[in-house]
């Protein structure tokens, strides 16, 4: 609670913007936000964020002509909301995908989680996007030795199955990967990477502007209708028809229609809190992460941390499921977690601090596909996955529109697409609950842990 004090003394008569951080090195642009809408076109797009803007980039390539629209300004939501992880991570383990869909599908699916993260580092290249990508790797401290044991095991069977790379380094040696000692052996992906989601964004934009893609910000899709050739759009700027539509709405899909509905009732919308420091002196950066890589835990409400360089910054991700009233008080939480692993981060202090909003599924799996009773193209549910995925995903719904099927082919595609009786898209009272039981369960086994390995467990943080 003193690191809590510390931060409110600090942060008193300091305002902490409450927007993401990328938005002030490149601004959201106002975008086709005002004239009519054409009347005919091959291609329109719902969503104008990495998943739409990708999709219709590569459709614009060969040819289509393409219209993109949202809501809002374009990249409002996820792709310039998120802390910029470039990696290959499947939510579950190898081993529990494995006993779910079986062994040959799940080959399948880490191959693709490699793949997405190898087609992003040559699409920024070849490109020429600016966006500060580096694939300096990723940490997870290990809350417990059975977390380190289990993940141990899982790579074991992983590396028999399909090479990744990645190690395990046990708690005599973490030193070299995390100040912490709070825990117990780390595990290291050194082949993942981060990036400046608003630089990607930008570039992207740019890429499907050049390209031909007419994209229209402030222009929300109110009604659907479906025919055998073709689907009409209906927005407050008149209605389009078009050959095939697709939906790119991930945690912003709506509920005012029939269709909507479908899909928000499939995805469940997570609330995250991420900030970024005020400019550190190198030495703090380097004392929060020896190795320089992201670090992340093996817990599921997990805080995770990394530079911003050279801009001298930390960011700073933490508080699933939990509301706050202001930046502000998220801010002091964030670092108040922070400084439970990390204490030389507990008198930091905040210049930005907003919230967040991705989706998980039902199965714990990105999914795109062909609804067969509409025939709309769908992108969507893509669990924390986004930043590396959306592009490739996007490249490869493309190629399915355009009858490449070799180019189009994924393990992802038109899998059964889950949702549960009665919910219709609005978790509500059971977030909280779930948070409470994950904080509960996982914060009480590190606590024993460390209580048992002669270390004093660390105070919990506010809120």
């Amino acid at each position: 609670m003193a690191a809590v004090r510390v931060q409110e003394k600090r942060i008193a008569g300091h305002q902490v913007r409450d927007y993401p951080y990328w938005r002030d090195q490149t601004p959201l642009r106002a975008v086709g936000e005002d004239g009519p809408l054409p009347e005919k076109v091959d291609v329109v797009v719902i969503g104008a964020g990495y998943s739409g803007l990708s999709t219709a980039l590569h459709l614009a390539r060969a040819g289509r002509d393409v219209v993109v629209i949202d809501q809002d300004r374009p990249g409002e939501h996820a792709s310039t909301q998120n802390f910029g992880a470039c990696g290959r991570t499947i939510r579950h383990k190898f081993t529990t995908v494995g006993k779910k869909i079986g062994l040959q599908n799940t080959i399948r699916v880490f191959n693709e989680a490699q793949a997405w993260l190898d087609y992003t580092a040559d699409f920024v290249s070849r490109e020429g996007i600016d966006c500060d990508l580096a694939r300096n790797g990723r940490v997870y401290g290990c809350h417990t030795p059975e977390a380190y044991e289990a993940l141990a095991r899982d790579l074991d069977t992983h590396q028999k199955h399909m090479p990744v790379d990645s190690v395990m380094v046990p708690r005599a040696e973490q030193h070299k990967e995390v100040y912490s000692d709070a825990f117990f052996g780390a595990y290291v992906l050194r082949d993942v990477g981060l990036l400046n989601p608003g630089k990607y964004f930008a570039g992207l934009l740019d890429l499907a502007l050049a390209a031909g893609v007419r994209v229209y910000g402030r222009c929300r899709a109110e009604g659907f209708e479906h025919g055998g050739e073709g689907h009409v759009v209906t927005t407050p700027r008149g209605a389009i028809w078009a050959k095939e539509l697709v939906l790119c709405t991930n945690a912003v899909t709506g509920k005012h229609h029939p269709l909507l509905r479908h899909f928000r009732r499939r995805i469940i919308p997570i609330h995250s809190w991420t900030l970024v420091t005020e400019p550190l002196d190198e030495a703090v950066i380097r004392a929060a992460m020896p190795s320089g890589r992201m670090q992340l835990e093996t817990i599921l409400l997990y805080t995770g941390i990394r530079a911003i360089q050279p801009d001298g910054r930390v960011l700073i991700t933490a508080r699933h499921l939990f509301d706050h009233p202001s930046a502000d008080s998220a801010a002091r939480a964030v670092i108040a977690q922070a400084a439970e692993r990390m204490p030389m981060l507990a008198k930091v202090r905040a210049d930005y601090c907003w919230n967040a909003i991705f989706t998980l599924t039902f199965d714990w799996l990105p999914h795109l596909g062909r609804d067969p009773k509409t025939g709309v193209h769908y992108l969507l549910g893509l669990v924390g996955t986004g930043v590396p995925s959306c592009g490739y995903f996007g490249w490869k719904l493309a190629n399915r529109i355009l009858g490449n099927e070799a180019e189009g082919e994924t393990v992802f595609a038109d899998r059964p697409f889950p949702t549960r009786p009665f919910y219709s898209g609005n978790p509500g009272l059971a977030l909280p609950v779930m948070r409470e039981y994950h904080r509960r369960r996982d914060n009480g086994a590190w606590r024993r842990a460390l209580a048992k390995h002669g270390r004093q467990p660390a105070p919990v943080s506010a809120g």
